[in-house]
């Protein structure tokens, strides 16, 4: 049976001719093993990327299809190959300068680096999630194309970093650093833009540049897809890979806490059906069912996870790629002093845990405030244990660093001789300098709360951490631990953690014990390590006449009118009302990327999921009269996530 290849929208658009009946199966195992998602069309089928063309014809191939490319798709998958073949090729040497540069100075670039860079360099979209403290910004960075335009986007306390790093990594590209909102812009040739999160625009300017390169530090920043954040970054990636550009996603922790989390941030970057097929099949696959309130997870995840998640990313641990560097050693310290007060607090939460029949995994929705007010209570219960601990470390004349989730243990230390603190209102300048006084040795040790000194600092010169409490998610109990176990750390690193001699405090360690047991059975599952140097075979597809399918996917594509019969001219947006209709097209396509696969509540519905794509896909080259007639009145159904159309104006004639 014949199986048409095609050109659609930048991508592999692909159609069997004919009824495939008992063929579905072996039809369907190539399509999902290539990465293909299915589209809904108009015209229906599956689309996939460039890359995969070669080995989905030799899967359907094999068995018992006649797949047929177009001659407009074999010209631009020979294109894509040699494009990301020049790309590798140049990181590679960039690797090889800079490595070159360093042994100079007796240094040099890991061999996982280098093994990154190459990974990372040729690919369009892609997740970078080595361990934290392996060197992802530097693998970033020297696999960015020569004078492309790159766009950063960062926690604003990692803003800095990334602009000291491009100064010592590539300082042939000029770098702006911006703040404030409003202040958002693309970046020009040979330029990097850093910006922080928070000010990412509702809507974007028209002066993008094809080519421009998007790196997402601490991606795990989108994890919730109806944040405004996650929005405006899935508007700018649609827009960005649609310019030919392209989308990295860096983070240790795509998966903070629950596993909705990895599918939203692979989205970021429209990496999730890819990785995955598509959200029934990742349901699936990490036990997800409608349940009462919602969609409720099992916890158990399918064992294919790790090789589906490898199609997109790459992973490697401390310990397989450093095995030299010292690995973490856990030890619980108890502590029996609590006062009274306390005790009882913690003791009430737990009678109504037990009457509620709660567990610690969904107790918020009982009683948040007790829970809470019993953590602080417990945080504060805990500062004698931890200033006795603290003079042990000071006798011995050995840097510590604390942390907690509470800012009662911090303000301690705060006027403790020898001692700085990090919390969420210390400016960046002066972070940078606390960090530098304690690697220098000027300071006996340093306190921080979790989410405020958990990222963009380096603390190697401690071989120690004390958490005095956690937070709920492990990710981020990890980022701060990997402060002091980091490239440059020479000794073993030990993380000790303050347990209250009480049920609470132990139900809350076991339960973060065993969301990091998650975790490790789906993202860790991911890890790879050995990667060979990228391989770019030869291409040699059949080409030939596709011209069952060609029709309808020239109309998607543009070449006709959407609209049967309107034969009129193309042109850009004029009133305000096409204006409006086209920024409105342009979000709802945004946030529609898996064509309204899952029921989230926001891009377009199934009805109009098929209709409005194709219109955006069009915008560029303008729509008919009738185009933009259809396209306000449709877009004017999602007023509430692209605001209201303008009135229509009173014509004098």
């Amino acid at each position: 049976m014949r199986v048409n290849f095609t050109l659609l929208g930048g991508r592999a658009f692909i159609a069997p001719v004919g009824y495939v009946g008992s063929k579905w199966v072996a039809y369907k195992a190539a399509c999902d093993d290539a990465g293909a998602q299915f589209f809904a069309g108009p015209p229906k089928g599956q689309k996939a990327s460039l890359g995969a063309v070669p080995a989905l014809v030799r899967a359907l191939t094999t068995v018992g299809f006649e797949p047929m490319c177009s001659p407009e798709l074999d010209a631009a998958v020979k294109a894509d190959t040699a494009a990301a073949m020049s790309d590798s090729h140049a990181a590679e040497a960039r690797s090889a300068a800079v490595d070159e540069a360093l042994r100079a100075k007796g240094l040099a670039l890991y061999p996982f680096q280098k093994s990154g860079v190459a990974w990372l360099a040729p690919r369009k979209a892609g997740l970078l999630a080595d361990e934290m403290g392996l060197g992802k910004t530097v693998q970033a960075i020297l696999a960015l194309p020569d004078g492309a335009p790159v766009l950063v986007v960062a926690p604003a306390v990692a803003k800095g970093v990334w602009r000291r790093e491009f100064a010592k990594w590539r300082p042939e590209f000029t770098v702006r650093m911006l703040s404030g909102r409003g202040s958002f812009a693309w970046p020009v040739q040979g330029e990097v833009v850093i910006v922080n999160y928070d000010i990412l625009p509702a809507t974007l300017s028209q002066d993008l540049l094809p080519g421009t390169v998007v790196i997402a530090d601490e991606a795990h920043a989108l994890k919730n897809s109806k944040a405004q954040r996650t929005r405006k970054f899935r508007a700018i990636s649609e827009a960005v890979r649609k310019a030919g550009g392209r989308v990295w996603l860096l983070t240790a922790t795509p998966m903070l806490n629950r596993a909705p989390e990895l599918w939203t941030v692979l989205n970021a970057a429209g990496l999730a059906g890819e990785a995955f097929g598509n959200w029934p099949k990742f349901c699936a696959l990490f036990g997800g069912r409608e349940g009462r309130y919602g969609m409720e997870w099992s916890g158990r995840v399918g064992p294919e996870a790790g090789d589906l998640l490898r199609r997109v990313s790459l992973r490697r641990l401390r310990t397989d790629v450093l095995p030299d560097l010292p690995t973490k050693v856990y030890k619980d310290i108890p502590m029996n002093n609590l006062s009274a007060s306390c005790k009882k607090l913690c003791d009430e939460v737990l009678a109504k845990m037990e009457k509620a029949q709660a567990t610690l995994e969904n107790f918020h929705s009982v009683a948040f405030e007790e829970m809470s007010r019993a953590r602080a209570a417990l945080a504060t219960a805990k500062i004698p244990s931890l200033v006795d601990l603290i003079e042990d470390f000071e006798a011995q004349d050995e840097p510590v660093v604390v942390f907690s989730a509470h800012r009662a243990p911090i303000d301690i230390l705060r006027e403790r001789e020898g001692w700085a603190v990090i919390m969420g209102g210390t400016p960046n300048d002066e972070r940078t300098k606390i960090e530098e006084a304690f690697q220098r040795g000027e300071l006996k040790g340093v306190g921080a709360t979790i989410e405020a000194g958990g990222v963009a600092i380096t603390l190697t010169r401690a071989h120690h951490a004390v958490f005095v409490d956690q937070e709920w998610t492990p990710a981020l109990n990890a980022q701060a631990e990997d402060r002091i176990c980091r490239i440059g750390q020479t000794r073993g690193v030990v993380i000790s953690r303050l347990v209250a001699e009480h049920e609470l405090d132990r139900r809350v360690a076991d339960l973060l014990d065993t969301k990091q047991a998650l975790i490790n059975a789906s993202v860790e599952e991911s890890v790879v390590t050995d990667i060979a140097a990228p391989v770019f075979e030869a291409v040699d597809l059949p080409v030939g006449d596709t011209s069952v399918v060609a029709k309808s996917v020239a109309a998607v594509a543009g070449s006709k009118d959407i609209v049967a019969g309107d034969k009129k001219p193309r042109r850009a947006a004029v009133s305000p009302q096409e204006k409006w209709a086209e920024r409105a097209l342009l979000v709802l396509t945004a946030h529609d990327s898996d064509h309204a696969m899952e029921e989230n509540g926001v891009g377009f519905n199934r009805m109009d999921t098929g209709f409005g794509h194709a219109l955006a896909a069009q915008i560029s080259s303008g729509l008919t009269d009738k185009q933009w007639e259809s396209a306000i009145r449709m877009c004017r159904k999602y007023c509430g996530q692209v605001g209201q159309c303008p009135k229509d104006e009173v014509q004098s004639e």
